[in-house]
C-alpha cells in the first residue's frame, strides 16, 4: 500500500466515523483532487468541486455560476441530497471571514451532512475551526509512486534509452521529495533528446529541487560538479560514506536499516571539509543544501527560532537531501558569550536543532564542518547526532601528490612534466587550499608571460607561503591531539605513513622492517618538544621525572639549574635539576591540562634508586612550607582521582631562588 493509498484510507475511516469537514494540506493540488475522486468513488458518492474561478462544477462536468460566492457554496450545503462529497479550492483565503468560519462550524457539528473537504498548500486554522476539524497533510509521493511515473513515461518512448543497470532507481531517488507533476516533468526534461543516460542527467534531475527554495534566502542550494576524484586522498571517508549510501535504497527501508544521520567532519582549516560536503552529496545522489546560522539570527524575539523552524520544515519537504552546516562550531559560539540575551535565543535554537536531528526520520544526511572545538557543544558530538566524527588532517606525501595532480591538470598542465615528489616533499605540512594557491600562484605569474607554470617556480612559490600549520602551529597541534582518541581518521595514520613515506623513498625500508621507532621521536626531530613529551607520556603512562629524563637525554639537554615546582608554594619541589627548556615544556602542557600530575607513594622512586636529596611529603599541606620539600609524583595523560587540585598549575624556577 502507498503513501496515497493509506492517506485515502486515513480519510475514509474519519469520514465514515461521523466527522464531515476535513482539512487536507497538499503542495500538489491535481493529485490532491485525484485521491478525493477516488475516495467519493469508493464511497458510492458524486463529486462536486467548488472554486473562486469557476464555481460549483459538478462530477458531471457542468459549472453552476449561481453559487460562484464562497457563502452561496456554504449556504447550498445545507440544502444538498444526500450521496454527495464537496470539495473546496479557495476558502483557505478566507478563513479570516467570522461569517464563513461559522458556516463550517456549524456544517462540522451537523450529523448525517455530506462530506466537505478543503485542499489547499497551507492552512491557517481559527481557533474554534482548530478545535472542531481535522487537518491531514497528504504526503509526497514515495518511492514506488515515482517509479511508476518514470516507468510510464519510458514504456512511452518510441524508441528504448540505455541506462547502467540500476540507474532508473537512482533517478527516482533523485526526485523524492518533488509532487508528482513536478517530478513527472523533469523525467520528461532529462529524456528528451537522449538515447542515453549518465552522470550529466542525473546531476541536472538533483538540481530540478531548487525549485523548491525559491523565495528564501535561508538555505543555499549547490550545483554538484565535483566528484571523489576532485579529492585528493581522504579514502576512509570516501569508503565510509560508500557504504552509507546504500543504506537510502528501497531494499535498505524494506528490510528497516537504520538510515544515516549525518557526519562531522573536524579539521584543520583547508584541508578539504567543504570539498568533501559536496562530495559526499554527489556520492549520495542528493542536492546539497546549505545553511548558514548566522542567517537565521534576527532581532525580533522568536524571529530566530521560527526561521530555524521553517528550515528545518523545508528541509523535510525536500528530502532526501544532503544539510551542510559549515563552521558549525561559529554558529553556536555564542552559547559562551556574556550575552544573556543571545545565549538564550541560542540555547533554544540549539536544543531545537538537536530534537530534530535525533527525531527526524525523513532521508536528510547532515555534514556539518568545524574547525574550532573548543565552542562545539559536548552534547552535539554524543552518538545519536551524528553517525561518526572524521578529523581530515594535512595530506600526507601521497595525497599532496594528488592534490597537486589535481590542480595542474585543472589548469590545463599536464601533471607528468613536474616532479610530483619533489613538490610534495617540498611541501610538507602544507594544507590542500595552501597547495592550490601555490598552483595558482605560479599559474597566474606565468601566464604574464604567455607560457605553463615550471616545476622551478612552483619550488619558489611555495618557498614564499608560510603554511598554516607554522603560523598557529600550536592550535593545530591541539587540535590533532583533541581529535586522536576521540574522532575517526578520514585518511590512514599521517605519522605512520610519513615514516613508510620516508623510509620507502629512502630505500631504507626492507622485508624485514616491521617495528617502528618511538613515536614520540618525530616530533622531537621536528622541535616539538612539548609534543615528543606529551606522545612519551602517552606511550608510557605512569611516567617518573628520572625515566622522561632518561629517555629525552640521548637526544637533548635534560640536566640543569632548574626547578620545577608547584605554582602555589614555590618551596614544593616536583623535580630538580632540569634544563630550563626541558622543564618549560613539561611545564606547559601540565598548565594547559594536556598532562596531569598524579601523587605517588616515594616507594615508588625509591625502588628505582633516584630520589631527590630533600625531605619528602606523602600529602600537600595546607599552609606554605618554611622550607623545601620534594612532593613525589607521576607524570600522566590522565588528572588523579580525586582532582587536579593545586597540581594543577606549576612554575618554572632557578634552584637558588626556591629556598
Amino acid at each position: 500500500m502507498t503513501l496515497i493509498d493509506q492517506t485515502i484510507r486515513d480519510l475514509q475511516d474519519r469520514l465514515e466515523a461521523g466527522e464531515s469537514v476535513l482539512f487536507l494540506q497538499t503542495d500538489d493540488e491535481l493529485r490532491g483532487v485525484e485521491a478525493i475522486q477516488q475516495l467519493a468513488a469508493q464511497m458510492g458518492l458524486t463529486l462536486s468541486v467548488w472554486s473562486m474561478s469557476q464555481g460549483l462544477v459538478t462530477s458531471g462536468g457542468q459549472a453552476n455560476r449561481t453559487v460562484a460566492e464562497a457563502g452561496q457554496f456554504l449556504e447550498m450545503l445545507d440544502g444538498a441530497e444526500p450521496g454527495q462529497m464537496f470539495l473546496a479550492k479557495d476558502l483557505q483565503y478566507l478563513l479570516k471571514d467570522p461569517a464563513i468560519v461559522r458556516r463550517l462550524q456549524d456544517h462540522a457539528y451537523r450529523d448525517g451532512g455530506n462530506p466537505l473537504l478543503l485542499i489547499a498548500p497551507e492552512f491557517e486554522l481559527p481557533p474554534p475551526l482548530a478545535k472542531t476539524v481535522s487537518l491531514i497533510r497528504l504526503p509526497l509521493p514515495d518511492f514506488d509512486e515515482l517509479q511508476g511515473c518514470l516507468s510510464e513515461l519510458l514504456s512511452s518512448r518510441s524508441q528504448p534509452i540505455t541506462m547502467a543497470e540500476g540507474f532508473d532507481e537512482r533517478m527516482v531517488k533523485a526526485v523524492v521529495g518533488l509532487s508528482r507533476q513536478q517530478a513527472r516533468r523533469a523525467f520528461q526534461r532529462v529524456l528528451h533528446g537522449r538515447d542515453s543516460l549518465g552522470e550529466e542527467a542525473m546531476t541536472q534531475l538533483v538540481s530540478e529541487k531548487r525549485q523548491l527554495l525559491q523565495g528564501t534566502d535561508l538555505l543555499e542550494f549547490h550545483e554538484l560538479d565535483e566528484t571523489a576524484d576532485d579529492i585528493g586522498g581522504l579514502d576512509g571517508l570516501k569508503e565510509w560514506i560508500g557504504r552509507r549510501a546504500k543504506a537510502f535504497s528501497p531494499e535498505a527501508r524494506k528490510r528497516n536499516v537504520a538510515q544515516p544521520k549525518g557526519v562531522l567532519l573536524l579539521g584543520v582549516q583547508g584541508c578539504g571539509k567543504s570539498l568533501s560536503a559536496r562530495v559526499i552529496a554527489r556520492q549520495l545522489t542528493f542536492p546539497l543544501i546549505r545553511l548558514d546560522f548566522g542567517n537565521l539570527l534576527q532581532g525580533e524575539r522568536g524571529s530566530s527560532e521560527q526561521n530555524l523552524r521553517e528550515v528545518l520544515r523545508m528541509m523535510d519537504s525536500i528530502a532526501p537531501a544532503v544539510l551542510w552546516i559549515e563552521e558549525l562550531d561559529k554558529g553556536f559560539s555564542g552559547l559562551n558569550s556574556d550575552d544573556e540575551n543571545n545565549d538564550a535565543v541560542l540555547s533554544r535554537m540549539f536544543g531545537l536543532f538537536l530534537t530534530w536531528m535525533q527525531e527526524h526520520t525523513s532521508p536528510i544526511f547532515v555534514v556539518a564542518t568545524a574547525n574550532n572545538i573548543e565552542n562545539l557543544p559536548p552534547e552535539l558530538l554524543r552518538r545519536g547526532r551524528f553517525d561518526e566524527l572524521f578529523f581530515i588532517d594535512l595530506p600526507n606525501f601521497h595525497e599532496r601528490k594528488h592534490i597537486f595532480r589535481i590542480h595542474l591538470a585543472k589548469r590545463h598542465c599536464n601533471p607528468d612534466d613536474f616532479n610530483l615528489e619533489e613538490l610534495s616533499d617540498k611541501t610538507e605540512a602544507y594544507s590542500g587550499a595552501e597547495i592550490e594557491q601555490i598552483v595558482d600562484s605560479a599559474s597566474l605569474d606565468a601566464y604574464t608571460f604567455d607560457r605553463m607554470p615550471t616545476q622551478k617556480e612552483l619550488l619558489d612559490t611555495s618557498d614564499a607561503i608560510v603554511p598554516l600549520s607554522v603560523t598557529m602551529e600550536e592550535k593545530v597541534f591541539n587540535l590533532r591531539e583533541w581529535a586522536r582518541t576521540r574522532c575517526r581518521p578520514a585518511t590512514p595514520d599521517s605519522r605512520i605513513m610519513r615514516m613508510l613515506e620516508d623510509e620507502h623513498r629512502k630505500g631504507e625500508l626492507g622485508p624485514d622492517d616491521n617495528e617502528f621507532e618511538d613515536p614520540w621521536l618525530d616530533p622531537l626531530r621536528l622541535g616539538d618538544l612539548p609534543g615528543a613529551i606529551l606522545e612519551f607520556v602517552r606511550a608510557t603512562d605512569h611516567v617518573t621525572f628520572p625515566k622522561l629524563c632518561k629517555a629525552f637525554g640521548d637526544h637533548i639537554p635534560v640536566q640543569g639549574n632548574v626547578d620545577l615546582t608547584l605554582d602555589s608554594d614555590r618551596l614544593v619541589i616536583l623535580w630538580r635539576g632540569l634544563d630550563v627548556n626541558f622543564a618549560e615544556a613539561i611545564a606547559k602542557y601540565i598548565n594547559s591540562k594536556r598532562l596531569f600530575l598524579n601523587p605517588v607513594d616515594v616507594s615508588h622512586y625509591q625502588k628505582l634508586g633516584a630520589v631527590l636529596k630533600l625531605p619528602y611529603i606523602p600529602q600537600l599541606k595546607d599552609k606554605p612550607m618554611p622550607r623545601d620539600v620534594w612532593y613525589p609524583c607521576l607524570l600522566r595523560i590522565m588528572p588523579p582521582r580525586e582532582g587536579s587540585g593545586r597540581l594543577r598549575n606549576v612554575t618554572v624556577v632557578a634552584e637558588d631562588s626556591t629556598g
